[in-house]
Parts: structure tokens; C-alpha cells; sequence
């Protein structure tokens, strides 16, 4: 039900059921923030980006390469002359998609809808610091914010493990908000 809005001596304000409305919507926000973080970990961080590696796990978890999100994000990543694979969760929710490619090593998890921002950049930073065997650091000059699809913060991190160096980056808006929310690592080249 929507929240009545009054007006009372020149002053807006919601009335009836918003608080409880407004409270479900940041709570659903934060459970997809922590979506987002855990299939990142588990997907993409376990893996070290790792296409087939990614794919495996995709793949006995239960994602999926059919729905139109995970088509329509396949086609764009043809288009770019890229290779790989994008998954979905089965049934619909397509609220979540797993995007992997090749050439160079890419893991995503690319969130769509309402999304806890400070608390995805929170569990990046966690996972950045908490990586074994990796030794992380902030790279704080490829943080910026930037207004495409309302205001978002994406900050990077540089992870080194003898030989190997990989780029991990969270995109996601200023605070709860609806717009795309990205968790990626990428291996580069030392």
C-alpha cells in the first residue's frame, strides 16, 4: 500500500505504511549487496578468475546461460570482440548474472536492481584484505564517482601473488539505490 502523503503547515511528510515499506527495501538491499559479495568470493576469487574454473562452478551450482540477461549481455560482449560465458540463477531471477571471459581473464558479478552500495565496497574490502595468499593493496587513484545511472563509486584494488597480479574493482551506487552494481577481477599481465 503506498504511504499517504499530508501536507501540514507548509510541510510534507509519509505517512502510514512507509517506514515499514522503506525499511523492507533497504533490508532486501543489503541481501543483495551480500548476494552479490558471496557469488563474487565464491565464483570469481576462489577461482583467480580462472574462465573454466568459473564456468565449472557456474555450472554445478546451478547457473544458467538462458535467460534474456544473460543473453543480452553475451551478445554485447560478442559484439565487443570478446570471449566467454555469462550465467544466470535459474528460474527468472536474473537479478544476479556471472559474466567470465577470456583473453584477458575476466570474473563478474554484475548485480541489477536495488543495491546497499557502502556495504558492497565494505565486502570488497574485506575480501581484498582477507585474501590468502594474495597480498592486497587499495589503489586509491582509480577510485572515482561518476553519474551514469545515478551516483556510483567504483574503487580498485591490486592483488599480487608471485607471478600473478590481478585487478579487483567494485562499482556501486553512492548508498541504496537502484542502478547496477559490479564486483569484477580482472589478471593482468606484471
Amino acid at each position: 500500500m503506498a504511504a499517504a502523503l499530508a501536507v501540514a503547515g507548509g510541510l510534507a511528510f509519509a505517512a502510514g505504511p512507509a517506514r515499514p515499506a522503506a525499511a523492507a527495501e533497504s533490508a532486501a538491499a543489503r541481501v543483495h549487496a551480500q548476494d552479490i559479495a558471496d557469488l563474487f568470493r565464491d565464483a570469481c576469487v576462489s577461482a583467480k578468475a580462472d574462465p573454466e574454473a568459473v564456468a565449472d562452478w557456474a555450472l554445478v551450482n546451478g547457473f544458467v546461460t538462458d535467460s534474456p540477461a544473460s543473453r543480452e549481455v553475451a551478445a554485447a560482449i560478442r559484439k565487443r570482440g570478446e570471449t566467454g560465458n555469462v550465467f544466470s540463477r535459474p528460474g527468472g531471477r536474473a537479478t544476479l548474472l556471472l559474466i567470465s571471459t577470456t583473453a584477458p581473464s575476466n570474473c563478474i558479478v554484475m548485480g541489477l536492481g536495488a543495491v546497499d552500495g557502502p556495504r558492497l565496497r565494505g565486502r570488497m574490502e574485506i575480501q581484498a584484505s582477507d585474501w590468502p595468499g594474495v597480498t592486497v593493496q587499495p589503489e586509491p587513484s582509480r577510485g572515482m564517482d561518476y553519474d551514469q545511472d545515478g551516483p556510483h563509486r567504483s574503487v580498485s584494488y591490486i592483488g599480487v601473488s608471485g607471478p600473478d597480479r590481478y585487478r579487483l574493482t567494485v562499482v556501486s551506487p553512492l548508498g541504496i539505490a537502484r542502478g547496477t552494481a559490479i564486483m569484477g577481477m580482472s589478471v593482468e599481465p606484471r
